[in-house]
């Protein structure tokens, strides 16, 4: 069972009323994914918005020959899957349980009728979508516009920006997964990762980045570019 004091850790539902998060509940259903399990394909009917409790979530897109590319994976209290108020279309992408995952959802319908009672909910909806495209336009930018070098700085200074530990990002994904997301080959990406090692920059310790020369990375990156907005809740990677 979910309760209301779980709902309040998720900002989709941040700032909403105890009564309007009571009239909420009923319609919220929690169950556990185990690692590999699909949530739902490319082109399949837009039904539900979730919400990931505990766990990692990827999204990816697939080729015409079924092949899957990562775009990102979500982490606990952050939303995917948002409704589309236009009901014939299907949902782009997909998504799948990275690691084992407990997750609520609700009916998009219902969400999108809720909107017209709770505003906050119908805000908060609007700044996960912004917040969810922007990040899909940083991603598109980087690729058409910056070298290897330069977007794995961005991606380092990103990701160091919303994490804890600055001096220290964890990517939890395979080589081969980082590789295709950010438009390489294991091979380039394998180059471009021991030179800036050579060069003082990074250090690589398994799943885990050093950053050991920040002010050198933000000239690669383009200042400014690379830091999140303050009401992005959702992380690339």
């Amino acid at each position: 069972m979910v309760n209301k004091d779980q709902l309040k850790k998720f900002a989709l539902f941040d700032g909403l009323e105890d009564a309007e998060l009571t009239r909420l509940l009923p319609y919220i259903n929690k169950h556990a994914y185990a690692k590999d399990v699909y949530l739902y394909y490319p082109q399949t009917p837009s039904i539900k918005t979730y919400l990931i409790q505990s766990g990692l979530v990827r999204l990816f897109f697939t080729n015409s020959h079924g092949e899957e590319y990562l775009l990102k994976l979500i982490r606990p209290y952050d939303a995917f899957g948002l409704p589309l108020l236009k009901k014939d279309q299907l949902r782009l992408m997909g998504a799948a349980a990275y690691q084992d995952s407990v997750i609520l959802s609700i009916g998009s319908d219902y969400l999108i009728e809720s909107m017209q009672r709770f505003p906050q909910l119908a805000l908060n909806l609007y700044h996960e979508a912004s917040s969810a495209g922007r990040e899909l336009l940083l991603h598109t930018r980087n690729l058409a516009t910056l070298n290897l070098n330069e977007r794995l700085a961005f991606i380092f200074l990103y990701l160091s920006h919303k994490q804890q530990n600055r001096d220290a990002i964890e990517l939890p994904i395979r080589q081969a997964e980082f590789a295709g997301w950010i438009a390489a080959s294991r091979g380039r990406l394998n180059r471009a990762l021991n030179e800036m090692q050579k060069q003082g920059l990074i250090s690589v310790e398994n799943t885990r980045i050093l950053l050991i020369d920040r002010s050198a990375l933000e000239r690669i990156a383009n200042p400014g570019d690379w830091q999140p907005s303050v009401t992005n809740s959702t992380d690339f990677l």
